[in-house]
């Protein structure tokens, strides 16, 4: 096996996650950076997700709930070197990757996930836990336009998710509903605007960093 397979095979029978110098000694890898390159590798292809546990990055596997897109090669760069948005930790992709690693640490089984690299249309998470259907809009935050400032932009996006929480409500009125969101100070203003809603349509908030 390659060190990248060897990687992905004890990411995906430890769901705890385990930061880089910790996995290059479970794999007896001579180098700490191997486990770095493959791990950020393994990142751009949305098959883990990298967030910091107690000041240390830690590598999640969550390669199994959903398409992966194929790495960029490494001489290749983006037009007018502008970093690709999945490098952004409030990118819809990488919100989108938290939350599911987190159900599946609350014991959900992933239905269905949505790829948004590509805008696929759908629910963007649908999991499952105890027969119970748990039904999931993401969103992440925009960088703005010429035309529109990021906070304008976030208004849309957020009025999006919650018409896609009313929409959902329609269509299901027993599942579980949630919106998935960046922890902005936007999102949180946006929603303390609407806080009457919740009760009535009965969703909740994941505000994630």
């Amino acid at each position: 096996m390659t060190i990248k397979e060897r990687i992905i095979s004890f990411l995906r029978n430890h769901p705890e996650g385990i930061g880089d110098d910790d996995l290059a000694k479970a794999l007896n890898l001579r180098y700490r950076q191997q486990a770095n390159m493959r791990c950020r590798e393994l990142e751009r292809e949305s098959r883990i997700i990298r967030r910091q546990v107690k000041g240390k990055i830690h590598n999640f596997w969550v390669g199994d709930a959903f398409p992966h897109a194929p790495s960029m090669p490494s001489n290749k760069q983006h037009p007018r070197n502008i970093p690709s948005k999945s490098e952004d930790w409030f990118w819809e992709g990488n919100i989108q990757s938290k939350v599911v690693n987190f159900l599946k640490t609350q014991g959900f089984q992933i239905r269905s996930v949505a790829d948004t690299a590509s805008h696929q249309q759908g629910i963007d998470i649908v999991a499952e836990k105890e027969g119970k259907s748990l039904w999931v809009t993401v969103k992440g935050y925009p960088h703005g336009t010429d035309k529109t400032n990021p906070p304008v932009q976030a208004s849309h996006w957020f009025k999006r998710a919650i018409f896609d929480i009313i929409e959902y409500r329609e269509r299901d009125k027993e599942a579980a509903l949630a919106v998935a969101l960046p922890d902005f100070p936007r999102y949180r203003s946006l929603a303390e605007k609407i806080t009457w809603l919740k009760p009535v349509v009965k969703y909740a908030y994941f505000l994630g960093q």
